[in-house]
């Protein structure tokens, strides 16, 4: 084989099809989507309810 050749890919067959390959990863993200968004909200929350917070106390102190 020498360096540059082509690949002859025409006997290739795939045991799946693009189909499955998306279904397959909208599966795949529908499980993990979940825990990413408990994640986020452990991450996010704490850091609204400061906000909220700071905002009433500087509302308060005017």
């Amino acid at each position: 084989m020498t360096i540059g050749a082509a690949i002859d890919w025409t006997g290739l067959s795939m045991p799946f099809s693009v189909t499955d390959l998306v279904a397959s990863g909208n599966g795949l993200l529908g499980f993990i989507g979940s825990f990413v968004l408990l994640a986020l909200a452990f991450v996010f929350v704490p850091k609204m309810i400061a906000l909220i917070r700071n905002s009433f106390s500087a509302a308060r102190g005017r």
